[in-house]
């Protein structure tokens, strides 16, 4: 069965795309793994850059987006899970110059609605609304677990929101990377969405918890060269588990993202920030990938 790596943080515009996107070329090319990318974010950008915006106008015309996929399922047509993934996506090239074996399960706009319209549905047939969110969760948890038999890593692009998919992708996943940004917004949300991960009520009972027992890790995005980003994650690695790799504010790793035509090694993609992005994949793949291998055997 796939390992789950969910990228989550309650805060917007922390990078949680660009790290998904990053993963999932490195583990691709550099660690020879299936990797499934599954879009859990209406705002759609890990499947834009994984596309480009051709690529997901024709998965959304054709209904084979995340959305469909759930509303077909829960309307009980019970397709094939594979028939709404699109495979070999992105502009990365591996081994012998084909395209990096990254599959994904594209995000749509009408997500949020139809997890709303999933809700109704299930508060209409029950006897009780105090179970409801729990079905339509677990209900969620199932159908997201259905591809890891058919892939090495499923990488769980999340939402800032706490959708039923958000909720069900944390609790699937074996371990959690929380990208934020050296400011105090950030570092309070990171805060929430680590109780969250952990099932604690307050930073009290998060401390209790040994960092090496935690599923998740946070990871400096879009850090500066000024001494106050220097205290700040020094601040936030008092309470919770954080990785070395630190990645810079760097317009060469945002304008990589940018979807190519034509298919690039991963070092042409990236550019000066194919360092960085190295950095990322070595410590992600020693410190939890490993550690993640073993708990799921």
């Amino acid at each position: 069965m796939a390992l789950h790596l969910a990228v989550a943080n309650r805060k917007g515009g922390v990078g949680k795309s660009t790290v998904a996107v990053m993963l999932a070329h490195s583990l691709a090319v550099w660690g020879g793994k299936r990797v499934l990318v599954m879009d859990l974010d209406a705002q759609c950008n890990t499947s834009l850059i994984l596309l480009g915006g051709e690529g997901w106008a024709a998965a959304s015309k054709a209904g084979t987006t995340i959305a469909d996929y759930f509303f077909d399922q829960f309307d009980g047509e019970n397709p094939r899970a594979l028939d709404f993934v699109r495979h070999h996506v992105g502009d990365v090239v591996g081994a012998g110059g084909r395209l990096a074996r990254i599959s994904l399960l594209p995000g749509s706009l009408l997500l949020e609605d139809v997890q709303g319209e999933l809700y109704m549905k299930q508060a209409r047939q029950a006897d009780s609304l105090d179970a409801v969110s729990a079905q339509v969760r677990s209900k969620v948890a199932r159908l997201l677990k259905r591809f890891g038999k058919d892939f090495d890593i499923v990488v769980h692009d999340c939402p800032p929101g706490l959708s039923f998919a958000a909720l069900a992708a944390l609790g699937l996943a074996d371990r959690v990377i929380v990208p934020f940004r050296p400011d105090y917004v950030s570092i309070s949300a990171v805060d929430l969405i680590a109780g969250l991960i952990e099932g604690t009520s307050s930073l009290e009972s998060l401390a209790a918890i040994h960092f090496a027992e935690r599923r998740y890790v946070t990871l400096a995005n879009y850090v500066g060269a000024t001494p106050k980003d220097r205290v700040r994650i020094a601040d936030l690695a008092a309470l919770h588990s954080i990785l070395d790799t630190r990645l810079p504010l760097s317009p060469a790793i945002a304008d990589s993202l940018e979807y190519r035509d034509v298919p690039v090694p991963i070092e042409v993609k990236y550019g000066d920030g194919a360092t960085d992005v190295r950095r990322l994949y070595d410590e992600v793949a020693a410190r939890l990938l490993v550690k993640a291998g073993k708990n799921a055997a």
